[in-house]
């Protein structure tokens, strides 16, 4: 028998699985055999020959004859699609039944609102990560808030441009970092258009930066944070909702702990109530901690 697959693939059409339409096509063929007959012409593996001619028997496609060995007959197969007929209306009478109820309770709801999951990038060395920066502040039209080192200030200063040009569309440029002698002609140089406070917490070689609450930058400078350029830096981007949320949180606290620029002075007095130096002692060892695993 030459396999036709249109035939087989009808047959698979209407329920047979494919063993059992080329075993009923053999048997059209055949008519009555024995099981090894139907195997050979309808190229089913000896192994699968009698789960297939079970199948055709519950679809009452075959007749079985008790001989000793069994032999099968074939059977038409209009009364397999009669069945099938009947079944497909009682399916439909069925659905036609339950419509009203599976629509009620299957209607949209729009009750629940997964929370977004972003993505994660990492990038590597300090020119990388300095361009990586400067087209977040090119980018910030409601919030750029950045906590950085003493030293990050420096850099920061150096793009005072684009912090001014992010002012300038409505952005509420904000800037904690510790004050210094060394860095206080770069703290001068962004307090006109920039919200810069001083910082009782030092984060070391670490720099975390915001945009629109929308994006986070999360940098650990190696093997420190002197140069402009030069640095194996490594940094982790993220749009995720709840990295934002969670790394920001960070960031207020800090910010609600930190003095304004013109006022550090008077910073050592606020350090030493109890209680804030018990917060700042606990962020210092968070911003440690973010260094080592940046």
């Amino acid at each position: 028998m030459t396999v036709n697959p249109q035939r087989i693939s009808r047959l698979q059409e209407h329920g047979l699985t494919e063993y059992e339409a080329r075993a009923y096509l053999a048997l059209l063929e055949l008519e009555n055999s024995e099981a090894s007959p139907i195997a050979d012409l309808a190229r089913v593996p000896r192994t699968k020959i009698y789960q297939a001619l079970d199948g055709l028997e519950a679809k009452k496609l075959l007749a079985v004859i008790p001989d000793r060995p069994k032999r099968y007959q074939v059977q038409p197969i209009a009364s397999y699609i009669d069945s099938l007929e009947q079944s497909f209306r009682a399916r439909a009478d069925t659905l036609g039944t339950a419509k009203d109820v599976l629509v009620e309770e299957f209607a949209p709801k729009g009750r629940v609102q997964m929370e977004r999951s972003g993505g994660f990038v990492v990038l590597k060395g300090r020119a990388n990560i300095s361009s990586k920066l400067c087209e977040l502040v090119a980018r910030a039209n409601a919030d750029f808030a950045v906590a950085t080192s003493a030293m990050g200030a420096h850099r920061l200063a150096y793009h005072h441009d684009l912090l001014e040009q992010a002012a300038g569309r409505g952005a509420a440029v904000r800037v904690l970092a510790p004050a210094t002698a060394e860095n206080d002609e770069a703290m001068q140089a962004m307090a006109p258009r920039a919200d810069v406070r001083h910082a009782l917490v030092d984060l070391g070689a670490v720099t975390l930066a915001f945009v629109d609450d929308k994006e986070v930058i999360l940098v650990h400078h190696v093997p420190d944070d002197r140069h402009y350029f030069q640095g194996a830096d490594v940094a982790l981007w993220s749009d995720d909702p709840a990295i934002v949320s969670s790394l920001k949180a960070l960031f207020t606290l800090g910010w609600g702990l930190s003095v304004p620029y013109a006022e550090r002075h008077t910073a050592a007095q606020r350090k030493a109530d109890p209680v804030v130096a018990s917060i700042v002692e606990n962020l210092g060892r968070e911003a440690k901690r973010l260094a080592i695993t940046a």
